[in-house]
């Protein structure tokens, strides 16, 4: 069994009227791995779905996504991990984004794989991340 957590990018595809993404966690699910993503990805999304001219259409999608994903939470555990990987990065001279640091945290704590399109994961090479949008 696998453990997945959806970033924004994959998040938004897998709303879509058609996707195969969509198609790929069901059949994953199906075969006993595990979805889930974090309320940080999902403000992300929010902010794009506003953004849209579809905003009750595309709750409603999400709404139908979210039954078979789970959300993570941000535990107590998150904060000294934060604060290691922000210090690891940026004694490397890199920087990460909020969110997207605390999706790698979650993702972390959880065990689980990052899908997402970013290549912004790179500079942390403990968390594991696949892209299925290729």
């Amino acid at each position: 069994m696998n453990r997945y957590l959806l970033d924004t990018n994959h998040l938004s595809h897998a709303m879509r009227r058609v996707s195969a993404l969509r198609d790929r966690i069901g059949q994953q699910r199906l075969q006993g791995d595990k979805f889930g993503t974090c309320v940080p990805a999902l403000c992300e999304l929010e902010v794009g779905i506003l953004q849209t001219g579809y905003v009750e259409e595309n709750h409603r999608r999400l709404r139908g996504l979210m039954k078979g994903v789970a959300v993570w939470p941000v535990e107590l555990a998150a904060a000294p991990l934060y604060a290691q990987y922000y210090m690891s990065l940026r004694a490397r001279g890199r920087v990460l984004d909020p969110v997207d640091l605390l999706v790698a945290v979650v993702a972390t704590l959880q065990n689980a794989v990052v899908l997402t399109a970013d290549q912004d994961f790179t500079g942390l090479p403990e968390v594991r991340t696949e892209n299925w949008l290729t």
